[in-house]
């Protein structure tokens, strides 16, 4: 088996088509075998987004959810991905075999009571806060590049 384990994708009160057509196109291109989408704006349609050109939905399951805990995997780690006082730093962070990451919506965190319920929570040290899309591929690439380091080293 090339790659152990898995991911998925959740996304926290979404309310940017442009920004969850980039998070479906990361769930795609970095094999996530889920995205959970958790009180998404009600203008969000994910078969019409221009922004995921390869039609994520055809091929990665997207579950529309009022708790993202309701639909993640048994098993599955969950990973608040969130700029906190308490976040763990990507660049060091160990990405479980199997793990769900959470991500928070545009104009906002990710809900203190996902927070609470997440054993990790990682940032990206930056300067300043990233787009939704942006964030997810830089943790997804994260997970794919430490992944297939460890594999080889």
């Amino acid at each position: 088996m090339a790659q152990r384990g898995f991911a998925c994708i959740a996304l926290d009160r979404p309310t940017d088509g442009v920004n969850v057509g980039h998070a479906l196109r990361a769930a795609l291109g970095f094999s996530a075998r889920m995205v959970i989408l958790s009180e998404k704006d009600s203008s969000i349609n994910v078969r019409k987004l221009s922004t995921d050109p390869g039609r994520a939905y055809r091929h990665v399951p997207i579950i529309e959810v009022g708790n993202i805990f309701d639909a993640m995997p048994h098993d599955c780690t969950p990973i608040a991905v969130e700029i906190t006082d308490n976040a763990m730093d990507l660049t060091t962070f160990v990405h479980p075999e199997r793990a769900c990451y959470i991500f928070g919506p545009e104009n906002g965190s990710v809900s203190p009571e996902i927070l609470k319920n997440c054993p990790y929570t990682v940032r990206i040290p930056t300067t300043m806060s990233l787009n939704l899309g942006m964030t997810v591929n830089i943790v997804m690439y994260d997970r794919l590049a430490k992944m297939t380091r460890s594999r080889y080293s």
